[in-house]
């Protein structure tokens, strides 16, 4: 019987232990749960939950596979419209409209969403608590720069929603919340396991290019450089004969058949800077799950026959990009690419209020304007 008690009144506390007890991934969401009763949160791991309400609606509370809570808000969006039409925006939209009813949240959050690049074009926050299930939802954006968002009922537009695409509102972090995020997700990070980098390679030939597209500017590229030699497979470039095409190879591509260690120096807010070493594919990965479409141009070539260069990392939809600057010494490429580069790392650079002209030379064309794109899905 005594034990029976002592596992009663254990489990009575786990229910009800407190915010500070739990792991999560960013202040904000610290914040939100304060204002929530989500008691056992601690307990998720790698799921979703929806076993939490507020003011009778559905929650969404998510937690990482390492046991850290990173999301937070009303349910608005099934797990596969997530999955079938990735997109930042859900878990932005879910958690924002859960904030503006919220009326104990912290002083400091309300005045930020207050002064969030956002605006209600037809309806208000309460508008959501209304949903009935029957809406459809359509997502309208510019890449890195604006969203429009619309819910519709029998045809008729019922909540509207126009916002930057700033990734510090995007996120619920500030620019030094998100270096230290990134720092932290990319010490644990692991490479990608993909299959391939694209899905035609030519029946004939010993050499072929698979023509990416540029950013900005035409030699910041992501051209990849295949070879083979007497009739087998096709390989990625990777040979001291070839420099150039191995090192965008080694840069771009997350197949490259090594993986140099970076040692790397983050630029932070405030003129500080964090050291790290890894291996380059862990950070080539990360930014490739969140999103990124990485692009690479050679700068110059230095007199020990090295390399120096640039990769930009470009979030079309979080209306970012990382930017490496790089060195290659001439032994590791003369290795095929094992060994070590080192690089200076600038991360969620914003472009949502950044000019086309920032990344332009003038010996270049105007680039083309970004496309306006539209997504349309029933819930």
């Amino acid at each position: 019987m005594r034990n029976f008690g002592i596992t009663i009144i254990w489990l009575l506390l786990a229910g009800s232990l407190p915010v500070s007890a739990v792991d999560f991934a960013t202040k904000r969401l610290q914040s939100i749960a304060k204002c929530l009763s989500l008691p056992g949160i601690e307990r998720l791991n790698n799921q979703t939950s929806y076993d939490y309400k507020y003011r009778n609606r559905t929650l969404a509370v998510h937690a990482n596979r390492y046991g850290e809570i990173d999301h937070i808000g009303l349910a608005l969006f099934p797990e596969e419209m997530k999955a079938l039409v990735p997109s930042p925006v859900y878990n932005f939209l879910e958690r924002n409209l859960l904030e503006r009813q919220l009326t104990k949240l912290d002083e400091e959050l309300q005045f930020r969403m207050k002064n969030d690049h956002l605006t209600f074009v037809v309806g208000q926050p309460s508008t959501v608590l209304s949903f009935n299930g029957t809406e459809q939802f359509a997502e309208e954006h510019i890449d890195l720069k604006h969203y429009r968002v619309t819910w519709t009922r029998d045809g008729r537009e019922v909540l509207k929603i126009s916002f930057d695409m700033d990734i510090e509102m995007l996120s619920g972090c500030n620019s030094i919340e998100l270096e230290d995020l990134f720092i932290r997700r990319l010490k644990r990070q692991q490479p990608l396991k993909t299959e391939g980098d694209i899905d035609f390679l030519p029946e004939k030939g010993n050499e072929f290019v698979a023509e990416g597209d540029t950013f900005h500017i035409r030699e910041m590229r992501n051209d990849l450089y295949f070879e083979r030699k007497g009739g087998k497979e096709w390989q990625l470039t990777n040979s001291p004969a070839a420099p150039s095409k191995t090192l965008s190879n080694m840069m771009l591509s997350t197949q490259f058949p090594a993986s140099p260690t970076v040692r790397l120096a983050v630029d932070k807010y405030g003129y500080k800077t964090d050291s790290l070493t890894l291996p380059y594919r862990n950070l080539l990965s990360l930014a490739i799950e969140d999103g990124c479409t990485p692009y690479f141009g050679i700068k110059e070539r230095t007199e020990d026959g090295g390399y120096t260069g640039t990769l930009i990392l470009v979030n079309r939809l979080g209306g970012y990009v990382h930017m490496l600057a790089v060195e290659v010494p001439a032994e590791t490429l003369r290795n095929s690419g094992e060994g070590t580069i080192s690089g200076r790392l600038y991360v969620y650079i914003p472009m949502h209020n950044v000019s086309d002209k920032f990344f332009q030379r003038s010996t270049n064309p105007k680039p083309a304007k970004p496309k306006k794109k539209k997504t349309i899905i029933k819930e």
